[in-house]
């Protein structure tokens, strides 16, 4: 064995058997006799907590037969997150094979599956493009996010294009004790790296309403990645004077970013998003509920892209695309104790036209119709519950699809449950192409349970087979089949001695086929742990370390475990409060990157200060 490998080996048997002390002393030691400690083990953080994004009907977590991560805002708030992006790497499962500066585009995986396999919803609205299916999660701020649920596996059953997940980005609502409440926040970091936030929320008799905006720069972290981005949302809701309420929302996102950079090769992107909704929902019965809104999405961008063209030239290419969605839904549900049955209709049309800003040539000139009609139902037979579900989505552009899912889950105790699920899924990869559409079968098998003293542990084994993926360039497309399976494993305790432990371990195991020849490039393995400290002074430090083993003998660089320091002091008064809060993000000055051209950065300190009245 040579050397350097044998060193590695022993950091990380070193740093297992630190860990391995860390649990067990946690496990050992007296618990925290706190009502609230416990309940943050409960199921999704609570027996009453509901679930949307799973089969698009609310269901309690021992009902829910999908692998899903429900993250929230107090979650955000303690690792002082700037977008979306910054809080994909501490879910299990999920891989980004870039974090740089805040603001620019990130690639990501869930389970391995491509960036463009997972629908990216705000608010049950899709903000992947439709060029490349591409779903810019840097766009999203996080000030805006109440919660966010993960559904890891096909959910083109409620969904329709999500064949390898959904991520449903949950906005927050009106604050029902106050006519006026908000929030300012401020942080600076290096290489001019700013993102100030504001905030206002409050209801008046029926009316509420929540207010947002911010802005988010840096020079960059990295060669030619900076970043500029200006963001705004806004929600405005009326109590209906029965059993029901009216909401409108809008959502601005735009700025620029340089994607990467280094020498004569560089990328930069001027882009543009606007979502708007108008939804209803109104209790027709004691049980039965009806939802109904429109929505209109507008984006618009600019890319100029620099590199070599042939040895010696420098060539430059410009791509300029505007896209739009024009729909609506309207949805039926039926919940009770025997049954929850949901049925609905989504309807879009959807345009995109992409430039070649040099040629002043058309790429891409489309238009088609979607609709969706989707059903779905749980049944609950004592500690049984069924939930088999189908969507029918006729795309306009590639063909119909036919999209059955089957969940069974079975509650061992009041916090504890198995599970079961399979489903069939498809992604749109490209408007650009007829033959752009992926299909896959997923099927998993888990666990959860809060019923061990001291400890929240969850497991998953999936495998998900793949077909129809286009490989090779535009004169020579072939079609390929992909397979991979593997486990998941989360844990969680009580804080003990003020600290509680976090951890989360993914294997994936990819081939060609059933047992084809291994695919390269598909992280292997991922590890998360995370340290957690609050005292009675409403002190917190958080330590979280993600190492993704990417399995690829390419220009990257994975050996180093990426540490990141967050603290945050809280100083309370009669009406307002004020956080003091600082980051060190990538403690040790790691390398962890898929290719060379994405790099990560060093080591780099972030300071702020919020206010909360």
């Amino acid at each position: 064995m040579q050397p350097c490998v044998y060193s590695l080996l022993c950091s990380v048997r070193a740093r297992l058997v630190l860990l391995g002390c860390t649990l067990s002393m946690m496990l050992c030691a007296p618990p925290a006799n706190c009502d609230d400690d416990l309940r943050s083990l409960e199921l999704y953080n609570g027996e009453g907590t509901e679930v949307v994004s799973g089969t698009r009907s609310p269901r309690p977590a021992s009902q829910t037969a999908e692998n899903i991560t429900v993250v929230t805002s107090q979650d955000i708030d303690a690792i002082n997150a700037h977008t979306l992006a910054d809080v994909l790497s501490y879910v299990t499962g999920v891989q980004l094979e870039m974090t740089r500066t805040p603001g620019t585009p990130v690639n990501f995986e869930v389970q391995g599956s491509n960036f463009n396999h997972v629908l990216v919803l705000l608010d049950g609205v899709p903000i992947n493009n439709l060029a490349d299916n591409f779903p810019d999660v840097s766009s999203i701020p996080v000030q805006l996010i109440e919660r966010v649920e993960f559904v890891k596996g096909a959910a083109s059953s409620s969904w329709g294009n999500a064949l390898g997940g959904g991520i449903n980005v949950i906005t927050k609502s009106p604050d029902p004790e106050r006519a006026v409440g908000g929030m300012v926040s401020a942080s600076y970091g290096e290489r001019e790296t700013f993102d100030a936030r504001a905030e206002l929320s409050g209801t008046i008799n029926r009316f509420g309403y929540y207010l947002t905006g911010g802005k988010l720069r840096s020079d960059g972290l990295l060669s030619n990645n900076m970043s500029d981005k200006n963001n705004f949302y806004g929600k405005l809701q009326y109590d209906l004077p029965a059993r029901g309420s009216l909401n409108m929302t809008t959502a601005v996102m735009d700025g620029e970013s340089g994607m990467f950079g280094a020498g004569v090769n560089r990328a930069n992107i001027d882009s543009t998003l606007v979502v708007s909704t108008i939804a209803t929902q109104y209790q027709l019965m004691d049980h039965l509920r009806v939802e109904a809104a429109l929505v209109t999405t507008e984006s618009s961008a600019k890319l100029l892209r620099q590199g070599l063209v042939a040895p010696g030239t420098v060539g430059t290419m410009a791509f300029e695309t505007e896209e739009s969605r024009l729909g609506g839904n309207i949805q039926l549900s039926w919940l009770d104790d025997l049954q929850r049955i949901t049925a609905g209709i989504d309807y879009e049309h959807v345009s995109a036209h992409m430039v070649n800003g040099i040629a002043l040539v058309d790429l891409l000139n489309r238009r088609a119709d979607r609709v969706g009609l989707y059903l779905s139902d749980t049944l609950t037979l004592g500690r049984f519950a069924l939930t088999p579900s189908a969507r029918f989505d006729s795309t306009g552009s590639a063909g119909d699809h036919f999209s059955p899912s089957f969940g069974v889950t079975y509650a061992l105790t009041e916090n504890s449950v198995l599970r079961g699920y399979t489903a069939r899924g498809y992604s749109l990869t490209s408007l650009n192409r007829s033959a752009s559409t992926e299909k896959v079968w997923t099927s998993q098998l888990g666990f959860e349970t809060g019923d061990i003293p001291g400890l929240w542990l969850k497991g998953t084994l999936f495998r998900n087979d793949t077909w129809d993926i286009i490989s090779g360039s535009t004169r020579a497309i072939t079609y390929e089949r992909h397979v991979k399976q593997g486990a998941e494993v989360e844990a969680k305790t009580i804080p003990v001695y003020r600290t509680s432990l976090t951890t989360g371990y993914t294997y994936i195991r990819g081939t060609h086929g059933d047992s084809g020849p291994h695919l390269n490039g598909v992280p292997k393995h991922t590890v998360q742990v995370g340290l957690r400290y609050q005292d009675y002074s409403a002190f917190q430090a958080h330590l979280n370390g993600r190492f993704i083993d990417w399995d690829n003998p390419g220009t990257g660089k994975y050996g180093a475990i990426i540490w990141d320091l967050h603290l945050r002091k809280t100083v309370e008064f009669s009406e307002t409060s004020l956080e003091i809060f600082a980051s060190v993000r990538n403690l040790f000055n790691g390398d962890q990157y898929l290719d060379a051209v994405y790099r990560n950065p060093g080591r780099w300190v972030e300071l702020g200060v919020r206010c909360n009245f």
